[in-house]
């Protein structure tokens, strides 16, 4: 699908075509790679859009961030951000529940899990709305922690790992909290993870 989509994409941009991309089609263009799992050509087509007058959107910013999420590239994902910050204070263009849920999964891809709770935070304070999956990545991402034995010793690794499971237990009692956002409890995901990560 992916192939096929930036031919098309190509095919649009064509001399002969009577029938321009405009930011849906880049956008579209840009899933496709996120899907196709090809980052590289995902900021390529951001490029590329510029190039061609068009101006990126939240949903360009959203598409390029599941790309980053799709392969777990942590510098990647902080680019985004970047560009978005650069565009919010010009256009008023805001990281949304998308791109931040994008970001704390590829947080988890990438081993981040103190990463991927920073941004739940910071989500929280800038009065976003955190979905139930988006509560579960984090909580999977710091139950799942593995210890570092290149910096510490096996004591402290295992103090280490014991912290990031006080903070997915944490996580969760905020979901089970007033303090939670609406719609948002624990469900079969929360506990199966929590469980799993018990035995």
């Amino acid at each position: 699908p992916m192939n096929r989509a930036l031919r098309l994409l190509e095919a649009m941009k064509s001399p002969t075509s009577s029938v321009r991309p405009n930011i849906v089609t880049y956008n579209a263009a840009i899933r496709a790679c996120a899907e196709g799992l090809n980052l590289d050509v995902a900021f390529d087509l951001l490029r590329q859009l510029k190039e061609d007058g068009l101006e990126p959107t939240v949903v360009t910013y959203g598409s390029l961030m599941t790309a980053c999420e799709r392969v777990g590239n942590i510098e990647a994902a902080s680019k985004v951000f970047r560009m978005v910050k650069n565009h919010d204070e010009e256009d008023g263009i805001k990281a949304n529940e998308i791109i931040y849920g994008a970001a704390i999964s590829c947080c988890r891809k990438a081993g981040e899990p103190e990463r991927a709770l920073l941004l739940l935070r910071k989500m929280i304070s800038e009065k976003l709305a955190p979905n139930t999956a988006t509560f579960n990545t984090v909580i999977a991402a710091l139950s799942e922690a593995k210890p570092s034995f290149s910096s510490s010793t096996a004591k402290g690794s295992k103090e280490t790992t014991s912290n990031t499971w006080e903070k997915a237990l944490s996580v969760y009692k905020v979901m089970k909290s007033k303090h939670a956002p609406p719609g948002v409890s624990p469900n079969r995901q929360t506990y199966n993870i929590l469980i799993r990560n018990l035995a």
